[in-house]
């Protein structure tokens, strides 16, 4: 099957108009007025952001959400997408229908579409990128910058279960072994984060500065904190685990240093944000109300980048904030 007629039996059936039904080299959209655009880009490359040898359904999926998570955080909606893939030809025509399956899974919830992109047969590791294409109304979009000293340190959801879920995904030893909902849970983290589109009311409302936690809650502080000249001081014993995770640090010999691996990890993709302490009460009532969790955590102080106190108020040592790109 060559490249045109792929494209036409698993990808054009999931173009959206702006595609102009994959039949041309560029999209077309025309923005609605009173909306700004928002747009962000990010590779998954074969053995670093994904397994080897792994190119089916969940890839998509984790493609695709990670991706959209950084339209949520904005306060934003997503309308569609951009996809290159990069991949050994040979193996093209095997797994392309189960990544097309996952792409249409992940489009029908969120409720966006594919507008075009290009496929490429490689002899190297697969890289998949995406441009992921949102709204969001004039002038309110979250931004990383915008904190101030005094500010409190929110994040959503829990910290961690994405490790342990990438750690049975690739077949490593998880002692004890998690079994039942700890495991769904944890692969479920992994493969298919949740956007945090249902905090975007209390992002909207109450959020000074914001990030998603993709690559450990202490780096992704500290990229909000060097935009304010400030330091993120994180409470230790706030940051939250689920029961799960929880379980699991405290059977290793360290469970202390076992919290920290789950903190730095990253790959949650919840959202950290800060917010005036005025708004702390309407923040936990919102949160309340919508059934969402949110944890206090920390606040923004006079210092630089971010760094997590023990229960004395001592300064935690921590040998890798978060995951490093290069």
């Amino acid at each position: 099957m060559n490249e045109f007629d792929l494209i036409e039996r698993f990808f054009a059936p999931l173009a959206g108009p702006e595609g102009l039904r994959l039949k041309d080299d560029t999209a077309l959209y025309s923005p609605q007025t009173g909306y700004d655009l928002l747009l962000t880009t990010d590779s998954f490359v074969e053995g670093v952001h994904f397994p080897k040898g792994m190119y089916g359904a969940d890839v998509a999926e984790r493609l695709l959400r990670t991706n959209l998570s950084d339209i949520a955080v904005k306060g934003g909606a997503p309308l569609g997408y951009q996809l290159s893939v990069s991949m050994p030809s040979e193996k093209m025509e095997l797994w392309i229908p189960a990544f097309a399956k996952g792409l249409a899974t992940t489009q029908a919830e969120y409720d966006f579409t594919l507008w075009g992109g290009d496929t490429t047969g490689t002899d190297g590791p697969a890289v998949f990128s995406v441009t992921m294409v949102g709204q969001v109304e004039t002038d309110r979009m979250v931004r990383r910058e915008g904190a101030s000293i005094g500010d409190d340190v929110w994040v959503s959801g829990d910290l961690g279960n994405a490790m342990l879920g990438c750690a049975l995904v690739t077949n490593q030893v998880i002692s004890p072994a998690p079994r039942g909902e700890n495991l769904f849970l944890f692969e479920t983290a992994y493969w298919r984060p949740e956007p945090v589109f249902a905090y975007r009311a209390v992002l909207r409302q109450f959020a000074s500065a914001a990030a998603d936690v993709s690559d450990g809650i202490l780096a992704d502080a500290s990229h909000i904190s060097k935009l304010c000249d400030g330091c993120a001081v994180l409470n230790f014993d706030a940051l939250p685990f689920s029961l799960g995770g929880e379980s699991w640090a405290e059977a290793q010999k360290d469970p202390i240093q076992a919290r920290q691996s789950l903190a730095s990890f990253g790959d949650d993709y919840g959202i950290v944000f800060t917010a005036s302490p005025v708004s702390r009460q309407a923040i936990f009532d919102a949160a309340r109300n919508a059934k969402l969790k949110l944890t206090l955590i920390g606040s923004m102080q006079k210092g630089q980048g971010a760094v997590c106190l023990d229960v004395d108020g001592q300064e935690m040592a921590w040998p890798q904030k978060g995951y490093s790109h290069l």
